[in-house]
């Protein structure tokens, strides 16, 4: 038996292992997780359990939790952590096939890696697993939750086929935008002034959340250490720029990945017209599916929009949840009010309130105190 741990500047060995599973995908490789790392979500590892040439491997950020203030209080004399998954799709890959085999190894990696969680005082363990690899079949120890259906193009067939798995609104769509006269694409990832106001404008319309607004840096490192796996389409109305999108590539998948529009011109489709460019250009480039994701809370106006270009099949977005170090969870989320409590929200010590209010406010009687 073997445990190795890599982190994001050990490129070389840790896509290396990647190169052995029979399916994998850019979330999964160190120059992914080494975005997120230089984002300060955490540090990359990469998580490696080993026996007689079969193996599990597993990419997560690992976060330090010590100075939160409902951790902080504990006093615990030692740092604490948890571990979560890179903004995207991720969780143990194994380059086992066999479906028996593939159990074992997997029982033997859930018994190590808690063993080893437990060691490092890390407390908790949230997973996003890939909606087409499936990889929530395997990792049975976090308890895989059904969160919502994405969805994909199938590349693999006929351009006219693809097309039919669109629905009539969505080609009629198509068609109007370029009868007024819209053009679409490829443009150079190393001017990304356009997406940046485009996206962010997009962010301001949606009123997200502050981890979305992604800094211009971000962006930067995005292009720079994902090189030629990055693509960059944009939608013009004469010289005016009105949507562009950042897309992924690796293996068999494209992916739909940051994108910002005019919200002026959507009444004239230039998403539409976007998304079926990019999936056209990935197909003839030999990728097999357009992963678009879904929507923010289910069926929803986006994952509508979206279902547009798949109304046949659906891929399914499954989460995990492991505690690992239990009674430090239970000391630490303890005074924390039942109302949050009952949301359901994992790990509860990160709850957006939490982060956004002063902890006098939040605890169990504290504002009475």
């Amino acid at each position: 038996m073997n445990i190795q741990l890599l982190g994001a500047g050990q490129a070389d060995q840790w896509d290396a292992y990647l190169r052995q599973v029979p399916r994998s995908d850019i979330y999964f490789t160190a120059g992914y997780a080494r975005i997120y790392e230089e984002n300060g979500d955490g540090e990359a590892q990469l998580f490696i359990y080993e026996r007689d040439g079969q193996f599990v491997c597993y990419p997560y950020l690992l976060r330090n939790i010590s100075d939160l203030p409902v951790v902080a209080r504990l006093k615990l004399g030692h740092e604490v952590y948890d571990i979560s998954t890179p903004y995207g799709y991720g969780g143990p890959l194994t380059n086992v096939v066999e479906p028996a085999d593939k159990a074992v190894i997997f029982r033997e990696f859930e018994s190590v890696f808690h063993a080893y969680c437990e060691e490092k005082h890390i407390i908790t363990e949230f997973v996003r697993f890939h909606p087409i690899l499936n990889n929530a079949l395997d990792y049975e120890a976090v308890d895989p939750c059904f969160v919502r259906n994405t969805i994909y193009i199938n590349l693999d067939q006929s351009e006219e086929d693809m097309q039919r798995q669109y629905s009539r609104d969505n080609r009629n769509r198509i068609r109007r935008a370029l009868k007024e006269g819209l053009t679409v694409a490829q443009a150079d990832t190393g001017d990304l002034e356009q997406l940046l106001a485009l996206y962010y404008s997009t962010m301001d319309k949606k009123q997200a959340q502050s981890y979305y607004y992604f800094s211009e840096q971000f962006f930067a490192n995005t292009v720079q250490i994902l090189g030629d796996q990055i693509g960059l389409v944009e939608v013009k109305y004469g010289d005016k720029v009105i949507a562009s999108a950042m897309f992924m590539y690796s293996g068999e998948f494209a992916h739909y990945h940051l994108m910002g529009s005019d919200r002026q011109y959507l009444p004239v489709a230039p998403i539409n017209l976007l998304i079926h460019y990019a999936a056209t250009q990935a197909r003839e480039r030999g990728y097999r599916y357009m992963h678009l994701g879904g929507g923010y809370t289910g069926n929803d106006n986006l994952f509508r929009f979206k279902r547009s270009f798949n109304e046949k099949t659906m891929a399914d977005f499954y989460i995990g949840k492991r505690i690992h170090c239990e009674s430090l969870y239970q000391a630490i989320i303890e005074p924390i009010a039942i109302s949050m409590v009952e949301q359901n929200y994992f790990p509860l010590y990160r709850h957006p309130e939490l982060q956004e209010a002063p902890i006098s406010s939040i605890l169990i009687g504290s504002a009475h105190s």
